[in-house]
């Protein structure tokens, strides 16, 4: 699959091996499953001992979609060649091994950018919750508690007996489904008292 927006990279690709004849066009977007062009090229098209030629590693989406994309292609002994990852579009017509390696390298970098990216995010909220603990704003912090409705006790007696159904108790708290049922299974299990 080759996708260029200008000459430039239309250059790019055809410098190493991508022709007009053999190039899908797509508009880019990140959700690969709704990519009608790019999954007939996956599943349909490309075989085993092809080359895939793209311009960025972004046209596989995201790093994660990109990580799982590459690993497939490298399941399926796919050679993929990255335009703006030179080494990736080295020719190892003699030793396959070599862009196989390159291509677990290029994937065991995204597997380390997404944990550090990962880590990353989880210290800066544990950053920004830090700084708010002791603040007047923590007390208004998360999600803010359900008040139980006035007939809350009245209602789950008599659903819990048979009397209603829970769609009629729902009704009757006026509580989403789910509400209702994580608050049911507490109130069962006595953590809930009205």
């Amino acid at each position: 699959m080759s996708t260029f927006r200008t000459a430039t990279h239309r250059k790019q690709l055809q410098a190493v091996g991508a022709t007009d004849d053999n190039t899908v066009i797509e508009r880019f977007h990140g959700k690969i499953p709704e990519r009608e062009e790019y999954q007939r090229l996956k599943n349909h098209w490309l075989k085993p001992g092809d080359t895939l030629v793209i311009y960025d590693l972004e046209a596989l989406g995201g790093k994660r979609s990109a990580r799982q994309e590459l690993q497939y292609y490298r399941e399926h002994d796919i050679h993929v060649k990255i335009v703006n990852i030179p080494t990736t579009t080295i020719d190892h017509l003699d030793n396959p091994e070599i862009s196989n390696m390159i291509l677990d390298t290029v994937i065991s970098t995204l597997d380390y950018v997404i944990s550090h990216e990962i880590e990353r995010t989880k210290k800066h909220q544990t950053q920004g919750v830090d700084r708010i603990r002791d603040k007047p704003a923590w007390n208004n912090y998360g999600r803010p508690q359900i008040q139980l409705p006035a007939n809350y006790d009245e209602v789950m007696q008599r659903w819990t007996r048979g009397d209603i159904t829970a769609a009629a108790a729902m009704g009757l708290t006026g509580l989403s489904r789910t509400t209702f049922y994580r608050l049911a299974h507490q109130y069962k299990n006595g953590g809930i008292g009205v």
